[in-house]
C-alpha cells in the first residue's frame, strides 16, 4: 500500500549510480595515478642526489687514500643509484655520470676523465672540481597512459 503523498520513482538509484559511480572511480584513479607520478619524480631527484653523494667521494683522493682506482660510470649506477631505486624496473633507468672541470667550465664523460679534486683557473686561483650525475627514469602511468620521463640533475663538489 502506498503511503499518501510520496511519489516513489523506481530505479532513481540505479540511473544515479550510473552516472555519478564512474566520475568517483575516475577521480580516484586520477588521484592514485597522480600520486604515484610525484612519487616517481621526487624518488628520481633521490636517485640522481645519491648517485652525486657516492661519486663524489671516489675521484682522485679516494685513489690515493684507498689504492683503488676510480669506479667507472657503470659501478656508479650499479652501487650508487641502483641500490636505492625501490619499485623501479633497472632497465628503465638512464645513469650518466659527467666529471665537472670548475677551472675552465666544461664537463667532460667520468669514465675518461682525470677525477682531480681540484684544478687551478688561468689566474692561479684554486677551484674545487665536482661531479654531475644525471638520472632519467621512463615511466608507464597505467593501460591509458602514456610513458613519461623523469629526468633530475644533481651535482656536488668532489670531495677529498
Amino acid at each position: 500500500m502506498k503511503a499518501k503523498g510520496v511519489n516513489r520513482r523506481r530505479g532513481a538509484t540505479a540511473v544515479e549510480s550510473a552516472i555519478v559511480l564512474p566520475l568517483v572511480f575516475l577521480l580516484a584513479r586520477g588521484l592514485s595515478v597522480g600520486g604515484m607520478g610525484v612519487f616517481r619524480h621526487i624518488q628520481t631527484a633521490c636517485l640522481a642526489r645519491e648517485g652525486a653523494r657516492w661519486a663524489s667521494v671516489r675521484g682522485s683522493g679516494y685513489q690515493r687514500d684507498a689504492n683503488q682506482s676510480s669506479p667507472t660510470a657503470q659501478q656508479i649506477a650499479e652501487q650508487g643509484v641502483h641500490p636505492y631505486a625501490a619499485g623501479i624496473d633497472p632497465t628503465s633507468l638512464a645513469v650518466q655520470v659527467e666529471w665537472v672541470d670548475r677551472a675552465t667550465n666544461t664537463a667532460s664523460d667520468w669514465d675518461t676523465s682525470g677525477k682531480d679534486v681540484s684544478s687551478v683557473t688561468t689566474s692561479g686561483e684554486m677551484v674545487t672540481n665536482a661531479v654531475r650525475v644525471t638520472v632519467t627514469c621512463q615511466w608507464l602511468p597505467g593501460p591509458l597512459g602514456n610513458v613519461t620521463a623523469f629526468r633530475s640533475v644533481c651535482e656536488r663538489p668532489m670531495s677529498n
